[in-house]
């Protein structure tokens, strides 16, 4: 697959797993909290998928 076409595609993933944690995990904990851990896992899904892709091209 193309390197630019798998950028997008994981982008466009994460930008979808961090719509469902904004929307769910402050019906789970405090709403403060819910979104920090959003913000977190959201830049934690990008770097390793960011790692990986770069594993992958090289």
């Amino acid at each position: 697959m193309d390197a630019r076409l798998l950028d997008v595609v994981i982008g466009l993933i994460g930008f979808f797993i961090l719509i469902v944690l904004l929307a769910v995990l402050p019906m789970v904990i405090m709403a403060a909290f819910a979104y920090l851990a959003a913000i977190i896992v959201f830049i934690v899904f990008l770097s390793g998928a960011g790692y990986l892709v770069n594993e992958k091209i090289t």
